[in-house]
C-alpha cells in the first residue's frame, strides 16, 4: 500500500505533532507499506520518513527543484524524485498514492489535501482521504467547512469524501477497511 502523507516541514512546532508523525511512521513501516511524501529533511516530513525507514518501510520523496535549491532535500532515500515545479510534484504524489493522510501542516498541506478532495468530488479518483486531527489541530478548519456548508458554498453530500480521526490507529484502520464511495452530485 502506498500512502501519501501531507504534513509540515517546520521544526518549530510542538512535540505532540512530532510524536504523531513518529507513531504514523512506525505503523507504516511495520505494515510494510510505502510512504510517499514531500521529500524534505525538515519537520514532520523528516520525522515521518526516517521512522518509516527505521521500521523497514520504503520511502519515496517527491520534491520540486525550487525546494531542493534551498538545501532541504532528504538524504538517504532509496528514491528521491526532483520535479520541475510544485504542480508536477502534486501530480506525482497523487499518481503514486493509493491513500492520502493529512497530518498537521500549513499552506502546502492544506492545498494538497483539499486538491485530492476536490478531485475525488469530481470523480477523478476514489481513494481514501484522512485528516489526522492531532490535538484538535483541524478543528478550526472544519468549523470553517461547516460555516461554508451553512452558507451553501459547500454541499454536505461531500462529507463522505474524507474521514477525520484523532489517532494513527483510526487513520490506518479507515484506510485498511475503506470501501469506495458512490459518487454523489450536489446538483
Amino acid at each position: 500500500m502506498k500512502i501519501a502523507v501531507f504534513c509540515a516541514s517546520s521544526d518549530a512546532i510542538a512535540p505532540v505533532y512530532f510524536e504523531a508523525a513518529h507513531r504514523l511512521g512506525e505503523r507504516i513501516g511495520e505494515k510494510g507499506w510505502h510512504l510517499v511524501y514531500g521529500g524534505t529533511d525538515r519537520g514532520l516530513m523528516r520525522e515521518l520518513a526516517e521512522t518509516v525507514m527505521s521500521r523497514g518501510g520504503e520511502v519515496t520523496g517527491i520534491i520540486p527543484e525550487c525546494i531542493v535549491q534551498r538545501g532541504v532535500a532528504a538524504q538517504g532515500l532509496k528514491r528521491l524524485v526532483v520535479t520541475a515545479d510544485m504542480k508536477e510534484r502534486k501530480q506525482l504524489l497523487r499518481e503514486e498514492a493509493e491513500a492520502f493522510i493529512a497530518l498537521p501542516g500549513g499552506w502546502g498541506t492544506l492545498e494538497e489535501i483539499t486538491e485530492v478532495i476536490t478531485l475525488k468530488q469530481l470523480g477523478q479518483h476514489n481513494r481514501p482521504i484522512v485528516f489526522l486531527n492531532i490535538a484538535g489541530y483541524y478543528d478550526p478548519f472544519f468549523a470553517f467547512i461547516r460555516q461554508a456548508q451553512g452558507k451553501h458554498f459547500i454541499s454536505a453530500v461531500y462529507d463522505e469524501l474524507y474521514q477525520v480521526v484523532n489517532t494513527v490507529e483510526e487513520a490506518l484502520r479507515y484506510i485498511q477497511d475503506y470501501q469506495p464511495v458512490s459518487h454523489k452530485e450536489k446538483y
